[in-house]
């Protein structure tokens, strides 16, 4: 039942509320998700690694992705993608390219640097994904991570990375 209006007043009530709804839930697992993410690759000599990065870095295919789609994937402005892509840039995770078939287009990609932090991140998400799995038990957990995949999907088809990324200059997923 959705809280109602005339409630709201009531501290308690509407605490207990936001504590159970799936939003504070998926915010928090991802919050410490990214906080291992980010001190695992810190460790791994990654130490520029920003808590900013994930968001587009995790959303970059590994042919290449456009600035646009990223953007669109993370949930932030073109501009906003642009200007933490220059940081990421900076660090030396990603390059820019700019498209054969069209100047407004710009192409980021890993560079060798970005795909070894992309290879310990994919170590540590199953590290992470492992030490979650433990607390409702393996089964559970993969089947709570499939049902969120199958919301995600069926809410936010283009939101994968692969999609609405196609193009002459970018192979398909």
């Amino acid at each position: 039942m959705p809280a109602r209006l005339d409630r709201l007043g009531d501290a308690e009530h509407l605490r207990k509320y936001r504590n159970t709804r799936l939003y504070r839930s998926l915010g928090r697992i991802l919050r410490v998700y990214n906080r291992r993410l980010i001190e695992g690759l810190r460790k791994r000599g990654f130490e520029d690694f920003a808590p900013s990065y994930p968001a587009l870095l995790s959303n970059l295919d590994v042919g290449g992705t456009r600035i646009g789609v990223l953007a669109a994937r993370a949930g932030m402005t073109r501009q906003a993608a642009g200007q933490l892509l220059r940081d990421i840039r900076k660090c030396g995770y990603v390059t820019f390219k700019d498209s054969a078939r069209d100047g407004r287009v710009t192409i980021v990609q890993f560079t060798p640097r970005g795909k070894r932090l992309l290879s310990a991140a994919l170590e540590l998400v199953y590290q992470i994904e492992n030490e979650f799995a433990e607390i409702p038990g393996k089964g559970k957990f993969d089947t709570v991570r499939n049902e969120l995949l199958h919301i995600a999907d069926r809410i936010d088809p283009g939101g994968r990375v692969g999609e609405g990324d196609r193009g002459p200059e970018l192979p398909s997923a």
